[in-house]
């Protein structure tokens, strides 16, 4: 049985990658997502790369490391993809309520433009047509016989 590339990847989501690109620069961060052209997001990243000491001066390398967070690289950059590290542990005490989550001490009140909020056996909201005062005629304009002439010749608008 043969595993796809796509599947080989999926299994190392949130693993803390090291990436190597050609330039020779080294990003180690948690492996957030990837597509077709292999691109790859690191988030927490880091960049290492080796810097070549000044004549004069040590004879060997030194490693300069910089915090970038959030990182796209490009697919047909990169080298090499080796797993630094497990997952992230997530910390639920730590994090924010998700969308829909934890409620607030207040209380949720519809703000309707003045107007008060009557069930509707029709049509589900929204789906009625216009409203009077937004947009919409008002409701005169709806009724049959609009724009007849009224007795004493006079329209009635």
């Amino acid at each position: 049985m043969t595993i796809s590339k796509n599947n080989k990847m999926m299994a190392h989501l949130n693993y803390k990658m090291k990436v190597i690109v050609q330039d020779s620069r080294t990003f180690v961060g948690y492996f957030k997502a990837f597509d077709k052209h292999m691109n790859i997001i690191l988030a927490d990243c880091e960049e290492l790369r080796r810097v070549k000491p000044k004549p004069g001066k040590k004879t060997s390398t030194e490693e300069e490391k910089r915090v970038l967070g959030l990182v796209l690289l490009r697919g047909d950059k990169i080298i090499s993809i080796s797993v630094e590290g497990p997952p992230q542990k997530e910390d639920s005490s730590a994090q924010l309520p998700k969308a829909g989550g934890l409620g607030g001490p207040g209380m949720a009140k519809s703000a309707g433009r003045g107007m008060p909020m009557v069930p509707q056996m029709g049509a589900a909201p929204g789906l009625q047509g216009a409203v009077r005062g937004v947009g919409g005629p008002g409701m005169a304009a709806m009724q049959p016989g609009y724009g007849a002439p009224m007795p004493g010749g006079r329209p009635p608008y």
